[in-house]
């Protein structure tokens, strides 16, 4: 990924496509359902602003993660945040959920450039352009995961 920020034209992309997600649709791959993908993209802004926190730090080599993520592959879920294992936060009701998602996105797109990320599990301190770059393609991964 070349650029970092999450412009307003992605934004509204994103938005839209949460738009689409409804509960039938079932994954493309992985384990999650759609309401578990949408609970679990909420959790990694929850991360990145202080308000989640992993319970494992360290023990994934970044460049390892970094190799699976740029091939495809699936990237180990920090522990405390596996939905599949019940770790993250528990969906409770679809349409709330989406629309609780919508409202990080946006408030995470509008953080000031001097906000102080929470350290990542695996990469430790990193700059706010490499958490909006990980937003961003967590973001899409997850939603294409579910085709929209």
């Amino acid at each position: 990924m070349n650029r970092f920020d999450m412009t307003s034209e992605e934004i509204n992309t994103f938005l839209e496509r949460i738009d689409k997600l409804h509960p039938g649709l079932q994954p493309r791959f992985g384990k999650m359902n759609v309401h578990q993908m949408i609970c679990h993209c909420t959790d990694q802004l929850r991360l990145a602003m202080g308000r989640k926190k992993a319970i494992q730090n360290g023990g994934v080599n970044p460049l390892k993660i970094l190799l699976l993520a740029k091939s495809g592959k699936t990237v180990p879920t920090p522990k405390g945040f596996d939905q599949v294992e019940g770790e993250g936060t528990k969906p409770v009701d679809f349409e709330s959920d989406k629309l609780l998602l919508k409202n990080h996105i946006l408030e995470f797109s509008k953080l000031p450039v001097d906000f102080e990320y929470a350290r990542h599990p695996y990469f430790g301190k990193i700059s706010s352009q490499r958490w909006k770059g990980l937003a961003v393609y967590h973001l899409e991964h997850h939603l294409s995961q579910f085709g929209v």
